[in-house]
């Protein structure tokens, strides 16, 4: 596969950083509560005022802060009656003709969301491997936040580069159904894919709904049962597989089918041989560890077999929540839970999230499973705190949060 050319990947400008603050913008009016506005061309956003999103001092606060962590400034929050094009602008000030680079955080599943920067030559490079996989693609719709890393590469970057037109709507199955057409590249997670094959009925049955639309998936393992509905349909599926610290790892086009990495991604030599080494556009290669437990086919095709499960220390004890969750699911009252160290503030133990399973309601599973605890855990292990609730609380890109 011919690398894209470097010339036709832009540099980082006025419309992107554009985006991602207007994307930023969108998530805090959804932290308030609020509907996010209607997406708009960044010029339309340029010229808007902050006073015109009701997000008051404290919001737009909030806006510089995320930006300033972003974009590695320190910026004063704008006046409300700014228009919101000034920000990125000085942002881009801020640059100058120094060197620019882009930190997005880890999820936070397993623990603090971590800083991860990224200069512009790297995130340029991912491009130069990923373009030729859709350049076939006229068009894209995005349901992916712009400032999150998958947004920000296969939403903004991405089409940039291609060339094609962007067409942003929220994460709903039936409004990225209702807008998709041939041509498109839909940048989705595996939420949503589930969510409209359900909808669709699309496990049950063959279609041509989607003929000619290539669907992109990435942030969490794609449930084979919905890759093949998909496939089904007529979509053309990639499914990607990475991290906020190495960036696109691979892609594969099949459920069936071992992950291939990308030209510039290698398998760690020697004693690294359980790491990956990314070789940057500047002649340097550097390791990086990997988060999951991977099977090794060849040097250039794995299969990610889920995530390694991370001790934490529980009053100077290994405490594996990984193991705790799957124990508390062993009970017939949960349907899937969530289990991770609780924050400094708010003590020094695990804590759990429980789903119910059907028929059960929070009432009548709280003594049983408070009694399959003790049974089955050590004094380290059991979560002093129990929150429950309908599902899982998982962020903008599909991923499980605190709570």
């Amino acid at each position: 596969m011919k690398p894209w050319p470097l010339e036709k990947i832009p540099r980082l400008g006025e419309r992107a950083v554009t985006a991602i603050v207007q994307s930023i913008a969108q998530a805090e009016m959804g932290r308030h509560g609020m509907p996010g506005f209607v997406a708009c061309p960044p010029q339309d956003f340029s010229a808007m005022r902050w006073q015109d999103f009701g997000l008051g001092p404290e919001g737009v606060a909030n806006v510089a802060r995320q930006c300033n962590a972003m974009f590695r400034a320190s910026l004063a929050p704008p006046n409300l009656a700014e228009e919101c094009g000034r920000l990125p602008l000085r942002i881009l000030e801020h640059w100058g003709d120094g060197p620019v680079a882009v930190t997005f955080f880890t999820s936070g599943s397993t623990g603090k969301p971590k800083p991860c920067t990224h200069p512009e030559s790297h995130l340029r490079q991912e491009i130069t491997s990923l373009a030729p996989l859709v350049e076939n693609c006229t068009s894209a719709l995005v349901t992916a936040p712009l400032h999150h890393m998958y947004g920000f590469t296969f939403g903004l970057l991405l089409p940039l580069s291609l060339g094609i037109p962007v067409r942003c709507v929220p994460p709903l199955p039936t409004l990225a159904q209702a807008q998709m057409k041939p041509g498109d590249m839909v940048v989705g997670i595996p939420l949503l894919w589930s969510r409209l094959a359900d909808l669709r009925g699309w496990k049950e049955r063959a279609s041509e709904e989607g003929r000619g639309v290539t669907a992109l998936t990435a942030t969490a393992p794609m449930p084979p049962d919905v890759a093949h509905a998909l496939l089904r349909q007529g979509f053309r599926v990639i499914e990607f597989f990475g991290s906020s610290e190495v960036g696109v790892v691979c892609h594969r086009f099949h459920p069936d089918d071992p992950f291939e990495l990308l030209p510039h991604i290698f398998r760690g030599k020697g004693p690294h041989a359980d790491m990956l080494e990314r070789c940057l556009p500047e002649g340097e290669c550097r390791l990086y560890p990997v988060q999951d437990v991977i099977t090794w086919l060849d040097e250039r095709r794995l299969l990610p077999c889920g995530r390694i499960d991370a001790a934490v220390q529980v009053g100077g004890v290994n405490v594996y929540p990984g193991h705790v969750a799957a124990i508390l699911e062993e009970h017939e009252g949960v349907r899937c839970c969530q289990v991770r160290l609780m924050r400094p503030e708010e003590g020094h133990r695990l804590k759990a999230f429980v789903v119910p399973a059907m028929g059960w309601t929070v009432d009548a599973l709280r003594e049983p499973l408070a009694a399959h605890v003790r049974q089955r855990l050590k004094g380290p292990e059991r979560p002093t705190s129990f929150a429950f609730g309908e599902d899982i609380p998982r962020g903008p890109v599909g991923k499980p949060t605190d709570w």
